[in-house]
Order: C-alpha cells, then sequence, then structure tokens
C-alpha cells in the first residue's frame, strides 16, 4: 500500500484504503484491507492524503512531509496526546513546522494529524513514494 491510496472520508473515523472507483462514489477497506464497503458521493467528501497541506506563512507544507518530520523527531520529540490541551498541541506543532500559520490552522487539524501519524506509523506508511516507471 503506498501512501496515495489513503483517504480521509467526511463523517467516518479513521483512513481508509481506495479499492475501487465508481460513478457515484468510492469502495474502500480499512487499512489492513478487511471490511470493503461502498461510500457515496452524496454523503461523503473524499480528501486523499496526497492532496492535504498545512498552511505556512508563506505558502503550504505537503501533509506527507510533515508526517515525515514527526517520523524523524519521534524519538526526541515524541507527538503529544491528541487530546492534550490546545497550548501543547500549538507548541509541539511549532517544534515539528516553526512556521505554520496560526490564524489557518485550527486545533482540530492539529489533533487529526497526531491521530492520522498513530494509525500510519506502525503500519511503515509514511515515506517517500518510490519512484518507479510505469508502463
Amino acid at each position: 500500500m503506498e501512501f496515495r491510496e489513503i483517504i480521509a472520508v467526511t463523517g467516518i473515523a479513521g483512513l481508509k484504503k481506495i479499492v475501487a472507483n465508481r460513478n457515484d462514489g468510492l469502495i474502500l477497506c480499512e487499512l489492513n484491507g478487511d471490511n470493503k464497503k461502498f461510500y457515496s458521493n452524496r454523503l461523503h467528501m473524499f480528501s486523499p492524503l496526497e492532496n492535504i497541506a498545512i498552511y505556512t506563512d508563506e505558502d503550504t507544507v505537503p501533509l506527507l512531509d510533515v508526517l515525515l518530520e514527526m517520523k524523524n523527531q519521534e524519538a526526541s520529540n515524541p507527538p503529544v496526546d491528541a487530546n492534550a490541551s490546545n497550548d501543547q498541541l500549538r507548541a509541539y506543532l511549532a517544534t515539528i513546522l516553526p512556521n505554520f500559520d496560526r490564524s489557518r490552522v485550527n486545533i482540530s487539524d492539529i489533533k487529526k494529524l497526531i491521530k492520522w501519524y498513530q494509525i500510519l506509523a506502525p503500519l511503515d506508511l509514511i515515506k517517500k513514494p518510490e519512484t518507479t516507471e510505469q508502463a
């Protein structure tokens, strides 16, 4: 499984993997491959993780780059609990991405970032995509 196959679905906790694309929605499964289910695009919005970015003072930084930095700093700066205080959450993100836009990055965004990291890190999905030639 690759990072580009992972989807966040509105109204659904956790992350899902794309199995198939249909005209009226997506067939998704859990990251471990269990529980394939159809999700209608009439009821849900889909956000591929590779399309998500974090606002900074200058521009945006792709979510994968932020997750990679969290992974690099994990030994010396482990992620705080997603239910920590707002000040602790902001302070943690400031150590990972010092120039994040404090007016546009909400506390809920930081909580989601930490929860997603806790889902993806054990599955070893936080890595740059391999550059392979496809025919």
